[in-house]
């Protein structure tokens, strides 16, 4: 199908474009809020923006690297990474949606700790540490305590998505000899391989109606979008685009699975598809590259 653009609000260095079958091809405003990673300031720091209404505002501005957003369900907090510019380490920090009250949940300024990640009542953050050697998916209370180890395998176990029902978590796991999806119980029982699969399968992202869950797989050639039902089977290819890369599928809150794309030349982008791999989102940006992001809850 093919991609028509049309500008909404252009603001700073975002812009909005729709194209979609389902709306004939029209644009439409739907005023969505997103947290994304910038550095085009020189450092990395989390921005916010209203996209199609407002300029995006940052809500960062240390001399480290903030990155990793992640919106409590309720859309009050944003969970994210802070870690000394080139360094592996990091801790999990929060603060209000609006910028203010950042506090260190972990203070482990030894360790590497990324990807939170709010389950879906808001009282846990499901995160990667190397706490105990290796590294692993944690869980700990929303204010930092009650800390404990849930995969115990130590063979990079990253990026968690929860379940909407909070009791189930996918991560990638490196357990296998190249990194696999794999699911198990928010307590860590019962995990298992999902993807099963001689390419890198990363970046889980669980669907909203708990039925499907996105990653990014090179198994194609190039990096692609891939969505499988919640069990792993019915695997497909939602991009299939063997000249470019995608990578970090986030399901948007109507449904829609959006992730970042890029080629050899050239910024990342934000796009999105439906489950079926039809319509597009495009979100422009020339100026400020767009990393790791997560839209607001409704």
């Amino acid at each position: 199908m093919p991609i028509v653009r049309v500008p909404l609000a252009c603001s700073l260095a975002l812009c909005l474009v729709l194209t979609s079958a389902a709306h004939d091809g029209t644009a439409k405003e739907n005023h969505l809020v997103l947290a994304y990673a910038s550095d085009g300031a020189g450092s990395l720091d989390v921005f916010v923006t209203r996209v199609g209404d407002a300029p995006p505002r940052r809500l960062t501005g240390s001399r480290q690297d903030d990155f990793s957003p992640s919106w409590s369900p309720d859309g009050d907090r944003i969970a994210y990474r802070v870690n000394p510019r080139h360094a592996h380490a990091g801790e999990i920090w929060v603060m209000r949606a609006d910028g203010t009250g950042k506090r260190n949940l972990t203070h482990t300024p030894r360790n590497a700790e990324w990807s939170p990640a709010f389950s879906p009542d808001g009282a846990r953050i499901a995160y990667y540490s190397d706490a105990r050697g290796g590294g692993d998916v944690w869980i700990m209370r929303s204010d930092g305590t009650a800390r404990r180890n849930v995969t115990r395998n130590g063979a990079l176990n990253e990026y968690p998505t929860w379940s909407p029902d909070g009791r189930n978590l996918a991560f990638n796991s490196h357990r296998d000899g190249q990194f696999e999806v794999y699911r198990s119980t928010a307590g860590g029982a019962r995990q298992r391989n999902l993807t099963r699969h001689p390419g890198k399968d990363q970046w889980p992202a669980w669907s909203p109606d708990g039925r499907h869950i996105a990653f990014m797989s090179d198994r194609d050639g190039s990096e692609d979008v891939l969505a499988m039902r919640a069990d792993g089977s019915g695997v497909r290819n939602l991009t299939e685009t063997p000249t470019l890369d995608e990578s970090h599928p986030t399901w948007m809150p109507d449904g829609r699975l959006s992730f970042t794309r890029h080629g050899d030349t050239g910024p990342m982008e934000l796009w999105a598809v439906e489950l079926e791999g039809t319509g597009a989102w495009h979100l422009d940006t020339p100026a400020e590259p767009v990393f790791v992001f997560a839209w607001k809850p409704r």
